[in-house]
């Protein structure tokens, strides 16, 4: 008999992802992709850990699964976050193609001293950076939110 996974159980494996990236000393982010049931692709932030701003946790399992797929284009699929993308990752979402995101927490659920300064005004959203595309991204928000925001505040007490 064949596992149904559920979207709480994907949205699990990112934050996973978030808390392997996190005990790295990286901020608490996680990334899982998603075809068919499958998971085909999963990272964590490494932007400390790795000396590299680009290295958030959504470009680098788009980054992973099209290298290792040989393509650039994910339409079908689907990518779990553990925050909401930003303005980086919300471009690589769309050049990408994603068909569908799943998101745990807002950036307005974060921490002060983890807000990468999102709540100006004039800031583009990951909404606007996809319509700007013409792309319509099936989103799902609040997917385990709580457990995410936990972590998060775990990450901050350690690093305050």
């Amino acid at each position: 008999m064949e596992i149904k996974h559920t979207t709480e159980d994907f949205m699990k494996i990112a934050i996973a992802e978030a808390r392997k990236g996190m005990n790295k000393g990286n901020r608490p982010f996680g990334s899982v992709i998603v075809k068919d049931g499958t998971v085909v692709a999963k990272a964590h932030s490494m932007g400390f850990s790795h000396h590299d701003v680009t290295a958030h946790a959504e470009l680098s399992a788009i980054r992973n699964f099209s290298k290792k797929a040989k393509t650039h284009d994910l339409k079908g699929y689907t990518l779990y976050a553990t925050g909401e993308p930003c303005l980086m990752c919300s471009g690589a979402i769309a050049v990408a193609k994603i068909s569908a995101l799943v998101i745990a927490a807002n950036h307005t659920d974060l921490p002060i001293s983890m807000d990468l300064g999102r709540k100006r005004p004039g800031r583009l959203s990951y909404k606007e950076i996809l319509s700007e595309y013409g792309l319509k991204v099936n989103v799902k928000r609040g997917v385990l939110r709580e457990n995410v925001i936990k972590l998060y505040k775990e990450f901050v007490k350690k690093h305050a």
